[in-house]
């Protein structure tokens, strides 16, 4: 079999491929390929059977973002459209494409891919590791807490277009954890068109700015009635009082709507903006709770260059002395070494060493250290990677990280 990347005569045989694999429109996802604003037919990869003529058996797509985390921007590789013939499953094709992605990662020089799998646990064979934990909450407008800031928010408006891209980017350069910036294509192309409901807090200045689409829900039974549903699509606040504004805004919309959705990172406080703690359907004596929050679970992560990623790391602390880590890799065996980390002045510096290792594992549990989402000392306490205990708190303040997360609009 060989891979090669795609040309523009393939664009049909793609859209053909991926059509089947996740029952899109053909036409749709032709239009995709040749008008999308992040990627083009050229970061596509296509498998073929070798001298048969056969055509196209697989694909994958490998589109470059950039993120920000802890301040930092970096590369990120993101893996997308991977697909399959119907008749060419079950003989590795898949593996094929993914093992070969992760070469070319390394050799573009990414030091860390994402992806949203259709299955966590085929894509954790390849050192993808699950970090996209987010909290998808319900609750009724009368369980918020009406906020006087409402009255800073206002319609949002065309001539608010560049305002919110301003905001969004600052957001994310302040606070984003492995979220991809925007280029003004995609938002004049894709998120812009979207913004049917939108408002911004606007004090004086725009300081946050909220998007949500408004639907009715199917009855539950014959004969009742639909509940109307905000669903909250983006909520960027710069400020306390924006967050505020905006919570009071959507309890002010009690009259209008039954529930409100809101999906948002795994840390944000929204029990500081309601009434009280509730659950879904629990009862117990004196007590009724009516809306309630799930685990929804989001996007992989893998560092794909142990060294560089390690590298990108700024911190406003200093390790009093060197800190030796070891990952191994069975895909990218380029990132099997010990590794000597120091940090001086917000810069981290890493070499190589012969020095033994004070903080082992896998390169899976290492993605998710990397990413804020498992603190090293979790790790080494419940068995997943093996550490010094006179290093470890250090660990866990080098790789802390607000929770990793993608707004909806950035799905890829």
């Amino acid at each position: 079999m060989i891979i090669r990347q795609a040309t523009g005569n393939d664009g049909d045989a793609i859209a053909s491929l991926l059509s089947k694999s996740f029952l899109e429109d053909t036409s749709i996802i032709r239009v995709s390929i040749e008008n999308n604003p992040r990627y083009s037919i050229s970061n596509m990869f296509v498998i073929e059977e070798k001298g048969t003529g056969g055509g196209i058996l697989g694909c994958l797509r490998i589109t470059p973002f950039e993120v920000y985390s802890r301040g930092v921007r970096m590369p990120m590789a993101g893996i997308a459209a991977v697909a399959v013939q119907p008749e060419a499953r079950r003989r590795g094709i898949a593996d094929n494409l993914m093992e070969d992605a992760l070469r070319k990662m390394y050799d573009m020089d990414f030091p860390i891919s994402m992806l949203f799998p259709f299955k966590h646990r085929f894509y954790k064979k390849y050192g993808y590791a699950h970090v996209g934990n987010m909290m998808s909450y319900e609750l009724a407008p009368s369980d918020i807490i009406p906020f006087p800031e409402r009255s800073g928010v206002r319609a949002f408006g065309k001539s608010d277009r560049n305002r919110v891209k301003r905001m969004l980017e600052q957001d994310v350069q302040s606070r984003g954890s492995f979220t991809p910036l925007r280029n003004d294509a995609f938002w004049d192309l894709v998120v812009l068109p979207k913004f049917k409901d939108a408002y911004v807090y606007d004090d004086g200045e725009a300081k946050g700015y909220l998007t949500f689409e408004l639907y009715k829900e199917p009855a539950a039974a014959p004969g009742a009635f639909s509940e109307p549903v905000v669903n909250v699509k983006e909520f960027v606040g710069l400020n306390a009082a924006a967050h505020r504004g905006f919570w009071g805004f959507l309890s002010a919309l009690g009259e209008q709507v039954a529930k409100v959705r809101f999906l948002g990172p795994g840390d944000y406080p929204l029990h500081l903006f309601v009434k009280e703690p509730r659950e879904k359907d629990y009862r117990r004596l004196f007590f009724e709770y009516k809306s309630f929050s799930t685990v929804a679970p989001g996007f992989m992560l893998r560092v794909i260059n142990v060294r560089d990623a390690i590298s990108r790391l700024r911190h406003n602390i200093e390790t009093p002395s060197d800190i030796v880590i070891r990952v191994t890799d069975g895909d990218l065996p380029q990132n099997s070494r010990h590794l000597n980390i120091h940090v001086h002045n917000g810069e981290t510096v890493v070499d190589d060493t012969r020095l033994p290792a004070q903080f082992e594992s896998d390169i899976e549990v290492f993605s998710q250290v990397y990413s804020g989402f498992l603190r090293p000392s979790d790790a080494v306490k419940y068995g997943f990677a093996s550490g010094d205990p006179s290093i470890i708190h250090r660990l866990d303040e080098l790789f802390s990280a607000p929770s990793p997360f993608i707004y909806q609009f950035d799905i890829f």
